[in-house]
């Protein structure tokens, strides 16, 4: 869950955002005290949840709210005032909630609740199959030490969540390369380096080894092959071994 929360008044903003805090305290929290620089970080952070103090210094969060709605139709916003005047508009614009100040833990529980639009659980990995592959965490690359680390993981995707074993893995990582020497170790390695780069995200459940096998469960990334009015005639572009998938695309 990813709240922002905006009060240009530093108290009324560290009261807020002390009962999101209290009230959610695993959600994902920005708070700002200038609607300029939340709607800049927007689009960037992409939340799920917007508290908006209505009466500011410069505009109001009736204003706000609305270029957030323009970036995300379904945000949830919840208006936050010391006072009842600004209801009718709230409601008009399709709000999820309305908080009277002094804001506590409780209230904001309730509005949590009860949202207009089911915030659904996000899914941090996501990798792009179509055109050049790519594995990103939080729209960002992951950092990956190796290049064939990168490599494992498009293999592993290629699979679409079958086990692989490692002989597999090897004769695709090394197709025409007849040095076997250290190659199992190597691997080690490649797989440390993904669970590293995947903590990052709390994602290190996605992938699964056994003794001899390998896997990745799909159903915990995003991936575009979930969206086949997507592929536009490339797959893995920049691996030779997926040309065999290419062709039942």
């Amino acid at each position: 869950m990813n709240i922002v929360a905006l009060d240009d008044e530093y108290l009324g903003l560290e009261g807020l955002v002390a009962a999101i805090q209290q009230a959610v305290p695993d959600a994902e929290l920005h708070s700002y005290g200038e609607a300029d620089k939340l709607l800049a970080e927007a689009s960037v952070q992409a939340p799920d949840i917007a508290f908006l103090d209505i009466e500011l210094r410069d505009g109001n969060g009736l204003e706000v709210a609305r270029k957030l709605k323009d970036l995300n139709p379904k945000i949830n916003i919840i208006f936050v005032t010391g006072y009842s005047d600004y209801m009718k508009e709230a409601f008009d614009m399709y709000a999820s909630g309305y908080v009277l100040k002094p804001v506590i833990a409780e209230n904001i529980k309730r509005e949590l609740d009860n949202l207009r639009f089911p915030v659904r659980e996000k899914k941090r990995i996501s990798v792009r199959t179509f055109g050049t592959f790519d594995v990103l965490g939080d729209g960002v690359p992951l950092k990956l030490t190796y290049t064939k680390s990168k490599e494992l993981i498009a293999i592993l995707i290629d699979a679409r969540g079958i086990t692989c074993t490692m002989n597999t893995v090897e004769e695709i990582l090394w197709q025409n390369d007849e040095d076997k020497h250290n190659r199992r170790a190597y691997i080690r390695n490649l797989i440390a380096d993904i669970r590293r780069a995947l903590r990052k995200y709390d994602s290190e459940d996605i992938l699964l080894r056994s003794h001899n096998h390998i896997s990745i469960d799909i159903t915990k990334i995003q991936c575009d092959f979930d969206d086949p009015s997507a592929f536009k005639g490339e797959y893995m572009s920049q691996y030779s071994w997926a040309k065999n998938s290419l062709e039942k695309l």
